[in-house]
C-alpha cells in the first residue's frame, strides 16, 4: 500500500508536467491496491478558478492547480478567501463493468460540494476528514467523465492559516459487491504475564442485491497461529460489525513505546463460497496507557514527558503535508528529546500518524472547536459529533494516539464538553479523552467541565506557573496535569530567538509530581491573519522557522527536553547522570547508546534517579560523544 501510494504521487507529478506540456489528457492509470479492489488517483493537475460563471461557460478560461494542494500557495490566490471551484476529465477502465464503485476525498476545506457528470453527489462540511460518494451508477466506464468540486475556505477558526482547497488525496476506489469497510484494533496486554490479547471489530459491507455468507480469515504479522476465522451472514444492501479477538504468547509480544516503536500488520480477508472477495491490513501496536492521580502509566511505568505543538502548515505546501516535511518535523522533534504533545487543534494526515507511530511519539487528537463564542459549540452538536466520528473511525489504530480532545480554551462550555466526551466514549471507550482548558483556575469545579475529563489538560503563557498547578490540583486532585500548551510570548525570528526563563519555569513544576509533562507552543512557525501576528505574515512562535531552520530556542528546548540529568567526559570517562524521578522529563532509558567517531558503547537500563554511570571504556580529550535514542535519534552531546 505505501509502495503503490508513493508509485501514485510519481506519477501525480509526471502527468502534471505532461499536462502543462499538453501531452496528456487524463487520468492517472490504476493500480490493484488488493484482491478484491482497485484504485484510480485523481490526484495531479486539475482546472481551476474562484469565478463560478467559468464553470457555466464552455471553453472558459482556467488556470491549473495541482491536487493534493491549497489555493493560498498561488500568487495569485495567496489571500483568496471564499469559494474556489476544481474541474477535471478521467477515464475509468470499462473492466471496472459490475463493481461497486465510490469516489472518496480525504480531505477538502472547509465545505465541499461535489458532482460528477453534472448530477450533484452532496456535500461535506469539515476540513479535516475523508468522506465518500457512492458512483456506480453515475460514472461511465471506458468515456470520459468530468468531477466538479466547490470548496469553502470562509469558515476560520483559531490562529492558523485556513488554508483553502483539496489538501488530500482523491481517489476513485472499485470493489465486488462485499468489502472490509474498515477493522478497528486495540490490545490489551497483560503486564504480569507478558500476554496480550487482541481484539478486532469488523465492519462488513454487502453492496449487492443477495445476502452473503461470508468468512473473514486474520492474521497477525502472517504466522498461523496467530490467526483466526469468523463466519457470518451479511444482509443484501447492509452493513454488519461483528468482533473477534486472539490471544497472544509472551514470545509474541513486544509493547509499543515512544522509545520502541513496536508495529504490527493484521491481514484480513473476507470469503464467500471460497472465492476472495476482498483483503486489507492494517497496523497496530500493543501498549497499556493508564493514569492514576499523580501519574501518567506507559506499559506500567511512570513517565514524564515533553514534546511541541506543532501546526500542520508550510509557506511552500499550505497544509498538505507531504511526506519529506513530515519526517523533516517528526526527526527534529525526536532529535529534540519530544515523545508526547496534542499536537494541533485539528485531525492530522495519515501519513503524520503512520510516522509518529513508527517513530515513537505519543498525541492527543484533536477537533477544531477553538476559543470564546465558536459557533459549533453547541451540546450534543450533529456536526461535532460527525467530525469525531470521522476522526476516530479513520484514526483508531493509530498507537501514537492515546487519547482525544473534543476542544480547546472554550468558555461557558461544560454542557458541551460534557457532552461531547460522553459521544466520544461511544465511539472509542478504550481511550482517554480530554479537552484543552484554560479558564480551570478562574472556575469553581462544577462549573468547568475538566471535572468529566480523564486528564487535566491546561494552556498557559507566562506568569507563575508552579501557583497556577498548584491551583488546578487543588480543584481537581484526582486529576494529573499535563501542560497543552506551554510558552510565553513570540519567540521571534531573530538569531537570539530563545524563550526567556524557560529553565527556571520547568524546574519549578519539578517538585509537583502530578505534573506530568509539558508540551510547548510550538514547533514551527506558521502563516497566519489571527491578531498580533508581525508583518512577516508568520506568528513566530516557534523553535524553527516556517522554513525549518532551527532557532537558538531549538537548541535551547533540546537541553531542557533530554532524558539525561548530563552527559560529561573527565580525564576521557564518559559519564551519564540519569535523571532523577522529581525531573521533567524522567523515565527509564532502555536500549541506549552512545556513540563518538570510531566508537559506541550500549547503555544499561538506567532509571530515574540511578547513580552515574560511568563507561568502562575511554576517548581521546575533545572527543565530541552523542547519546542515542533506540531508534537513531542523537538526543544528547558532551556539555
Amino acid at each position: 500500500m505505501k509502495r503503490q501510494s508513493h508509485l501514485t504521487r510519481l506519477w501525480s507529478t509526471l502527468h502534471a508536467e505532461l499536462v502543462l506540456l499538453g501531452l496528456a489528457q487524463f487520468g492517472v492509470p490504476s493500480l490493484g491496491a488488493m484482491v478484491g479492489e482497485m484504485q484510480h488517483s485523481l490526484n495531479g493537475v486539475w482546472q481551476f478558478t474562484t469565478n463560478a460563471a467559468t464553470v457555466k461557460t464552455p471553453d472558459a478560461k482556467w488556470d491549473a492547480i495541482t491536487v493534493p494542494g491549497n489555493w493560498d500557495t498561488l500568487p495569485a490566490y495567496s489571500t483568496h478567501v471564499g469559494k474556489g471551484w476544481y474541474q477535471r476529465a478521467f477515464t475509468v477502465p470499462a473492466d471496472w463493468q459490475g463493481k461497486h464503485i465510490r469516489l472518496k476525498f480525504d480531505a477538502v476545506y472547509e465545505t465541499a460540494e461535489v458532482w460528477l457528470n453534472g448530477k450533484s453527489l452532496g456535500s461535506h462540511r469539515g476540513g479535516y476528514t475523508p468522506f465518500v460518494f457512492e458512483v456506480t451508477d453515475t460514472i461511465k466506464l471506458g468515456a470520459t467523465n468530468t468531477v466538479t468540486v466547490c470548496a469553502d475556505n470562509t469558515f476560520r477558526r483559531g490562529a492558523w492559516w485556513a488554508w483553502g482547497g483539496i489538501s488530500r488525496d482523491v481517489t476513485l476506489i472499485a470493489n465486488e459487491d462485499a468489502r472490509i469497510v474498515r477493522q478497528h484494533i486495540r490490545s490489551q496486554p497483560d503486564l504480569r504475564t507478558g500476554k496480550a490479547k487482541v481484539f478486532v471489530e469488523y465492519k462488513i459491507a454487502n453492496d449487492g442485491d443477495k445476502g452473503l455468507d461470508v468468512v473473514i480469515a486474520s492474521s497477525i504479522d502472517g504466522p498461523a497461529e496467530t490467526a483466526l476465522t469468523k463466519s457470518l451472514t451479511v444482509a443484501a444492501n447492509s452493513v454488519t460489525n461483528v468482533t473477534a479477538s486472539i490471544l497472544l504468547n509472551k514470545e509474541r509480544v513486544r509493547l509499543w513505546h515512544f522509545d520502541h516503536p513496536n508495529l504490527y500488520s493484521l491481514a484480513t480477508t473476507l470469503s464467500a463460497g471460497g472465492k476472495n472477495l476482498h483483503e486489507r491490513s492494517d497496523r497496530f501496536g500493543i501498549r497499556k496507557v493508564e493514569v492514576t492521580k499523580d501519574s501518567l502509566l506507559l506499559n506500567g511505568e511512570r513517565i514524564r514527558v515533553c514534546g511541541f505543538n506543532r501546526v500542520s502548515d508550510s509557506n511552500a505546501t499550505g497544509n498538505t503535508e507531504p511526506d519529506d516535511l513530515v519526517r523533516q518535523d517528526v526527526d527534529l522533534m525526536k532529535r529534540a528529546g519530544a515523545n508526547f504533545s496534542r499536537i494541533m487543534h485539528s485531525p492530522q494526515a495519515p501519513n503524520l500518524l503512520d510516522y509518529l507511530d513508527e517513530k515513537g511519539y505519543m498525541v492527543f487528537a484533536e477537533i477544531p472547536v477553538w476559543g470564546e463564542g465558536d459557533p459549533n459549540m453547541i451540546p450534543n452538536n450533529p456536526l461535532t459529533k460527525q467530525w469525531l466520528r470521522e476522526m476516530i473511525e479513520r484514526d483508531y489504530n493509530h498507537p501514537s494516539i492515546i487519547g482525544w480532545s473534543v476542544g480547546n480554551e472554550l468558555k461557558q462550555h461544560y454542557d458541551y464538553v460534557d457532552s461531547m466526551i460522553k459521544y466520544t466514549r461511544t465511539l472509542d471507550s478504550h481511550r482517554l479523552v480530554n479537552y484543552a482548558s484554560f479558564t480551570g483556575s478562574k472556575s469553581f469545579p462544577t462549573n468547568d467541565p475538566i471535572s468529566v475529563c480523564d486528564l487535566l489538560m491546561y494552556n498557559t503563557y507566562g506568569g507563575n506557573n508552579a501557583a497556577l498547578a498548584e491551583n488546578l490540583h487543588g480543584k481537581w486532585p484526582n486529576l494529573p496535569i499535563f501542560f497543552s500548551e506551554f510558552g510565553a510570548s513570540q519567540i521571534g525570528s531573530g538569531t537570539n530567538a530563545v524563550i526567556p526563563g524557560l529553565d527556571k519555569r520547568f524546574r519549578t513544576l519539578e517538585p509537583l509530581t502530578y505534573v506530568i509533562g509539558v508540551s510547548v507552543w510550538t514547533f514551527n512557525d506558521y502563516r497566519s491573519n489571527y491578531k498580533g501576528t508581525p508583518p512577516s505574515g508568520n506568528r513566530e512562535w516557534g523553535v524553527v522557522t516556517v522554513d525549518r531552520q532551527p532557532k537558538p530556542a531549538y537548541w535551547q528546548m533540546r537541553n531542557v527536553f533530554s532524558p539525561v540529568h548530563s552527559l560529561t567526559v573527565s580525564n576521557g570517562v564518559i559519564r551519564v547522570m540519569p535523571r532523577r524521578a522529581d525531573e521533567i522529563p524522567s523515565y527509564t532509558l532502555r536500549g541506549y547508546k552512545l556513540k563518538w567517531d570510531g566508537g559506541e558503547i550500549s547503555l544499561p537500563d538506567l532509571k530515574p534517579g540511578d547513580p552515574v554511570w560511568a563507561a568502562d571504556v575511554k576517548v581521546k580529550p575533545g572527543t565530541e560523544v552523542k547519546l542515542f535514542t533506540p531508534s537513531g535519534y542523537d538526543v544528547a552531546d558532551i556539555q
